[in-house]
Order: structure tokens, then sequence, then C-alpha cells
């Protein structure tokens, strides 16, 4: 289980693609049992943020 500030993973998912572990990130989130994100839509998001939550939905999908 992981339990995240939507925004606070954002930045984080925003760290790994500029030190090139995005996709690393992107796999163990995706590894995870229960992913919790709180304080979801409180602030608009950008459209690369979108990408992120997309990606990680995506990726976990099914699962």
């Amino acid at each position: 289980m992981q339990y995240w500030r939507l925004s606070r993973l954002l930045v984080e998912l925003t760290h790994s693609r500029a030190d090139g572990s995005y996709r690393k990130q992107l796999a163990q989130l995706s590894k995870t049992q229960l992913l919790i994100l709180d304080d979801w839509g409180l602030e608009p998001l950008q459209a690369a943020q979108r990408n992120d939550l997309l990606e990680l939905m995506d990726d976990r999908y099914g699962k």
C-alpha cells in the first residue's frame, strides 16, 4: 500500500522524468497493490501532469 498526496506524486514524477527514472517510478507504482491518491482536484492539472496520471492509471488498469 502507498499513500500519496496527488500534488506531491506529480512533483515526484516530474523529477523522475528529469533524472531518467520515470519508467522505473511508474513500474514501481503499478506494482503497488493499493495506491491511495489524496487531495485530488484541489488545483487544475497541467497537460504533463494529466499525461502522467493517465500513464499511471493505464498501467494499473485491471490489476
